[in-house]
């Protein structure tokens, strides 16, 4: 019951609309109109005829009916022209007694006025409803009715013609803000796409940086593999041609070739750690020169110790990276500068960075940053088959790569 009710409440304060709708309420106006008619029900204040027709008025008032209910299928079109029609058609009713029916197809083209016509149009529709109930107030008076009668009338005449337009501005108003929600809402679902898409595009940047951060970490270390197989290669070829160059030297010759093959090995060796680096792939910042500790008094730290030295290229240029990374994120987000601690045992290479946490650091524009400092870092160390955590300890924001001294040992 109570959904039923509802239902008829959104039907009364929004009714539906469209040709077929229009004729539902036509031929609906037609038959309760031709039903009032044979109960003789007349509007009030025309009871009876103020002609005579041939046949009695009767069916002459079923004929106006039917022409202002066939009227009524135009009112989405032409609004004010079906008034003008119906209200002629009320005004020849009326003389003719008058009917129930004609009131409601005037009551119905009223309101299509007031809820589809255009705004000077139902100014001046509005202007004559006011004028007509004025009208009859003055005319009552003229006419030296009494007070009673006066204001009965003048009631009468604004119940009947003020309804349907207040009933249909109503639904005008309800419309109007419908379709302003309405859109309202298609703004809001764009504005949350073109959020998606800002999204989505802020993604895809962040990946394509971190592919040519890839790629540029691997032509970087392609150049570093070039500079230290270089040296050792150069270094073979010199001895090779001072033995040559010299006359036969049974021991300066087997010294040249021991030198030679030393060199070899190292470079053998300084390959492979390398190549195992190019084979994991990391990314790193913009420093292109040859990266090593030798350069550690380059980066904005504090060395607490002794440098390490005499490492193999791949420990070498890793622990440079981690701590060039580390350094970089410490200025970025950390207060004062960063301290670095290297502790080497037999095996592996201890590398500590410390920083101060900053407390009212403004938080950073995604789109500002690739966000892969730790990751860098991380896979620094893991591709030398080391590893690397980074964590708060209270104030204070601790690195620590454990790297092993002879990467790759374990696949000999």
């Amino acid at each position: 019951m109570t959904t039923r009710l509802a239902a008829l409440a959104r039907w009364v304060r929004t009714p539906p609309r469209g040709p077929a709708a229009d004729r539902a309420y036509s031929v609906a106006l037609l038959v309760v109109g031709l039903v009032l008619l044979a109960l003789d029900l007349r509007m009030i204040g025309a009871d009876e005829p103020y002609v005579d027709v041939p046949g009695g008025t009767r069916p002459w008032q079923v004929g106006i009916l039917l022409l202002g209910t066939t009227a009524l299928l135009l009112k989405r079109r032409r609004p004010v022209l079906v008034l003008v029609v119906v209200t002629l058609l009320v005004a020849a009713d009326v003389v003719l007694g008058g009917s129930l029916g004609m009131y409601l197809v005037l009551f119905d083209a009223l309101f299509t006025v007031a809820r589809a016509a255009a705004p000077r149009a139902r100014a001046v529709v509005l202007g004559v409803l006011v004028t007509l109930v004025l009208a009859v107030l003055v005319t009552t008076v003229v006419a030296g009715l009494s007070a009673r009668d006066v204001a009965q009338l003048t009631l009468v005449a604004g119940s009947l013609l003020l309804p349907p337009w207040w009933w249909g501005s109503d639904v005008r108003r309800s419309e109007l803000l419908a379709a302003e929600q309405s859109r309202r809402a298609d703004a809001e679902r764009a504005r949350a796409d073109l959020a998606r898409a800002h999204a989505d595009d802020v993604a895809r940047i962040a990946a394509l940086d971190r592919d040519r951060a890839v790629q540029d970490e691997r032509a970087r270390m392609a150049r570093d593999l070039h500079d230290v197989v270089a040296g050792h290669l150069s270094a073979v070829a010199i001895h090779a041609e001072a033995a040559l160059a010299a006359p036969p030297d049974e021991s300066r010759d087997r010294a040249a070739l021991a030198a030679a093959r030393a060199g070899s090995l190292d470079a053998l060796g300084e390959m492979r750690s390398m190549i195992l680096v190019l084979r994991e792939g990391a990314d790193a910042d913009a420093t292109t020169a040859p990266a090593g500790l030798a350069r550690v008094t380059d980066l904005d730290v504090d060395v607490v110790g002794d440098v390490p030295a005499g490492l193999s290229a791949a420990v070498d240029h890793a622990a440079f990276r981690i701590l060039q990374e580390a350094a970089t994120n410490a200025h970025k987000h950390g207060s004062g500068r960063a301290s670095v601690r290297f502790t080497a045992d037999g095996d592996t290479l201890d590398v500590v960075v410390e920083n101060g946490l900053r407390t009212d650091a403004a938080p950073v524009d995604p789109a500002l940053t690739s966000s892969t400092g730790l990751g860098t870092m991380r896979e620094r160390a893991t591709a030398l088959g080391g590893t690397l955590t980074a964590a708060p300890t209270g104030a204070t924001w601790r690195v620590h790569a454990r790297l092993p001294l002879r990467p790759g040992d374990e696949t000999r």
